[in-house]
């Protein structure tokens, strides 16, 4: 089975795994929760395909998880960026009349 390897991902996927262990929360309640297949929460903290935004959103708050701290997590973004040749988009210079 093919794995994600995009470390910020790893890391969210990460954070909400620990989160439904600490809260001991079943993966089925959770799904149910938030509306989703069971499956597609298992494939989250399994690593194994990002889901769309929304329905990360859905499960981290079934989770009890809000998102401004889900995309929040301490992460290297610098490193990050490097790593995955992802440049900051300039500004459109305005031409001079």
């Amino acid at each position: 089975m093919k794995y994600i390897d995009d470390k910020y991902f790893i890391a969210i996927a990460d954070y909400i795994k620990l989160v439904i262990e600490e809260k001991d929360i079943d993966i089925a309640d959770l799904a149910a929760a938030a509306n989703v297949d069971r499956k597609q929460v298992y494939r989250l903290i399994n690593k194994e395909n990002i889901p769309k935004l929304s329905t990360l959103i859905r499960i981290s708050l079934a989770a009890g998880i809000e998102p401004q701290i889900l995309f929040a997590l301490k992460f290297d973004f610098a490193i990050y960026m490097k790593e995955n040749n992802i440049l900051k988009a300039e500004p459109k210079k305005k031409k001079k009349s």
